[in-house]
């Protein structure tokens, strides 16, 4: 970069220029506390003749440079270059001088290029734009009153009327403020952009994920490839999935692609390191993206054109599988336009299984349930196992973690009778209505949990418990098992409430939902009829709520002291457990070789091993010495991870200059054990190391 110190004048004043806000930098977000801060460090400049410095100003010539023009992008600057303009309008429109309004027009806000794109001296952002040009025009009633441009130029000119100080005297010191001019000499390495972009912006308001990745995908060198970029793609991603999800989105996106757990300070990063291995164009990624943004949609908002579908993702819902998204994501993508009867008895699977795993709760936190989503995926992409309803029941009854298991009748009956959370009950309750009578039923966001025995005991109801003792046994005992739970519309439940069971049963009788109204049989409510009423709605669930197949694979369990600590390790050491980590280096023959992931890690040890020796890597291709478990793409041999068909690979990469190509798609441990299984045929894997984070 070329950076020096300028004066407005210098770097805004001037003709024939023209400063593009990009369509990945924010809407203009100045408040009036900002602009008064700028406005007193320019009247206290003049009274005190000493020069301000008001900031940098970075940015990078861009391609559609001309002999009428120059075009400049901004990278930081561009929220103070807005609000001196601002400024200067201000002033012209309040001043009787000519000249003064002739050179605010000619010297800052407006170009004679000929060119109606580069007209106006700031390009602003789409949402910005037409108010920003209203007010560059005299042509206020065209801007939007709600516009912080509109606010904060109405504002300049109450304060210029209130000042002391005269509109020239203000105008004459504007261009003696300094800025630090900084060009980005980048010779077409827009990453260099993106690096600057990225430090700029670490201090401060923070960016968000979705920031840094719509900067990662929309930079360029033309202002025109930008603005295109953001109106084919950006913006439709925007508003489907709106703005407040997208880095919500990304993250699911990206999992689905690799097949590990995200975290949420780190999207942005594993994005970028993701996405520059497969070396994609941006034009791929933000195409791909603007796909999988409707599925998104469709999950969060439940607004599928399907009502069915809908109504399954209600459920999905209910029962907080966030999760489980970025497997939602594939099943969609690959089912719903092709096979939307198996799409929806998968996805019932799952409601099943979640109402299941919400129940049983045997995890404490969420990690288990991820792992069992990205081994799902990974298989799925791997095509290790078909994606049909069996193949993911059978994956589902057997997790490779018991913390991730597919809970048992057993276990689903004896928590069920115990207590169950009232929203799970609901979701449960409601799902064996529909599958036991047929019944299209209310929408789920309508119906509520109604306590058979009261939240609150009346006296009626602790006599009928049998006094204050026994009652108290019962409530502590049975409140919130599945027999005193069942499922009423609001309006039914609000006029229930805590009544005496006689009059409750006047309305239990005409409740639609069946499996309410089958209680009016019961003449009383007392722990007998609880405790019947629990035991047979327990084994009603669990004859209705698909349970796991049984058990064909052992748990894969590990130590407490084989926790990962970050260090050096050899490679002989990759299989044992490490995830949730990432590789930095790979030092080989005194060699320190930079990588990103377990991926790349894989890519540059077959690249070595080519190097080292191309005849046995051949061979290892030829033979297919190293491949997979299953036989989908090269029946009846096993599905190859090096060979030179890359149809027979997902995601094939080319390793060096070779004709040969790896798998691309693996997960972390995958590409670790076949990392290790190719250093073992050379017989090197000692000669190698690892840096692990």
């Amino acid at each position: 970069m070329r950076a020096q110190e300028q004066t407005v004048w210098s770097i805004i004043g001037g003709l024939d220029k023209c400063f593009i806000i990009p369509p990945f930098q924010r809407n203009y977000e100045w408040t009036f506390e900002q602009c008064d801060e700028l406005f007193y460090d320019i009247v206290n400049a003049f009274e005190t003749g000493k020069t301000h410095y008001l900031g940098n100003v970075v940015y990078y010539v861009g391609k559609n440079n001309g002999a009428s023009y120059n075009e400049f992008i901004l990278v930081d600057g561009q929220q103070r270059i807005t609000t001196i303009l601002l400024l200067l309008c201000a002033i012209r429109d309040l001043t009787d001088d000519e000249n003064i309004e002739k050179s605010i027009n000619t010297r800052y806000l407006k170009n004679d290029s000929g060119s109606e794109q580069f007209r106006i001296r700031l390009k602003q952002t789409s949402y910005d734009s037409k108010s920003f040009i209203a007010v560059i025009d005299r042509n206020i009633d065209n801007a939007s009153s709600d516009s912080n441009i509109v606010k904060n130029y109405n504002h300049f000119k109450d304060l210029l009327k209130e000042c002391t100080i005269s509109l020239k005297d203000i105008y004459e010191t504007i261009p003696k403020l300094e800025v630090v001019d900084v060009n980005l000499q980048i010779e077409n390495d827009l990453n260099a952009v993106q690096t600057v972009f990225e430090k700029i912006n670490s201090t401060g308001k923070q960016l968000s994920s979705a920031d840094l990745i719509r900067n990662y995908l929309l930079i360029s060198d033309s202002s025109q490839e930008q603005e295109k970029l953001y109106q084919d793609y950006w913006v439709k991603i925007e508003q489907t999935v709106k703005n407040d999800n997208i880095s919500r989105f990304a993250r699911d996106y990206l999992i689905m692609n690799i097949f590990e757990d995200v975290p949420e300070g780190n999207i942005y990063k594993m994005f970028k390191n993701h996405y520059n291995e497969t070396q994609a164009t941006h034009i791929d990624i933000l195409s791909e993206l603007k796909k999988y943004s409707d599925y998104f949609a469709w999950l969060k908002f439940e607004n599928s054109p399907n009502n069915s579908v809908n109504r399954i993702i209600t459920f999905l819902n209910f029962l907080r599988t966030d999760d489980l998204y970025p497997l939602y994501l594939y099943l969609f993508d690959n089912l719903y336009n092709s096979n939307i009867i198996e799409l929806k008895r998968i996805l019932e699977l799952f409601i099943d299984f979640m109402l299941r795993y919400r129940i049983v709760a045997p995890s404490g936190g969420g990690g288990a349930l991820r792992s069992v989503v990205h081994q799902l995926l990974e298989k799925l992409n791997s095509e290790e196992i078909e994606l049909k309803y069996d193949s993911i029941l059978f994956e589902l009854s057997n997790s490779s973690a018991i913390s991730g298991r597919f809970p048992s009748d057993e276990e689903f009956k004896e928590a069920l009778m115990k207590s169950v959370n009232v929203n799970y009950a609901r979701s449960l309750l409601v799902r064996m209505e529909e599958i036991e009578t047929k019944n299209i039923s209310v929408p789920l966001r309508e119906i509520t949990t109604e306590h058979l025995m009261p939240q609150k005991l009346t006296d009626w109801w602790i006599n009928n418990l049998g006094g204050k003792d026994e009652a108290e046994r019962i409530y502590d005992r049975y409140l919130n098992c599945i027999g005193n739970l069942t499922p009423m519309s609001a309006g039914y439940n609000s006029s229930n409430s805590n009544k005496k069971w006689d009059d409750k049963l006047v309305h239990i009788k005409n409740v639609q939902f069946a499996i309410t109204s089958e209680i009016a049989s019961f003449d009383k409510w007392t722990e007998e009829e609880i405790k019947k009423r629990n035991e047979e709605i327990s084994n009603r669930a669990c004859a209705t709520i698909t349970a796991p197949l049984v058990r064909t694979r052992k748990y894969q369990t590990k130590n407490a002291s084989e926790e990962f600590v970050p260090g050096l390790y050899p490679v002989s050491d990759v299989t044992t457990p490490m995830s949730n980590t990432n590789v930095t280096e790979i030092l080989f023959e005194n060699t320190v070789i930079k990588v990103s992931s377990w991926k790349e890690f894989f890519k540059t040890i077959c690249e070595i091993a080519y190097d080292f020796d191309s005849l046995l890597f051949r061979t290892i291709s030829d033979s297919n010495q190293i491949h997979k478990a299953t036989s989908n793409r090269n029946y009846p041999e096993k599905d190859p991870i090096i060979t030179d068909n890359k149809d027979l690979l997902v995601g094939p990469r080319a390793v060096s200059d070779s004709s040969i190509y790896i798998e691309g798609c693996l997960s972390s441990s995958r590409a670790r054990i076949y990392a290790k299984q190719l250093l073992d045929i050379y017989g090197i894997t000692d000669d190698f190391q690892i840096n692990v984070e």
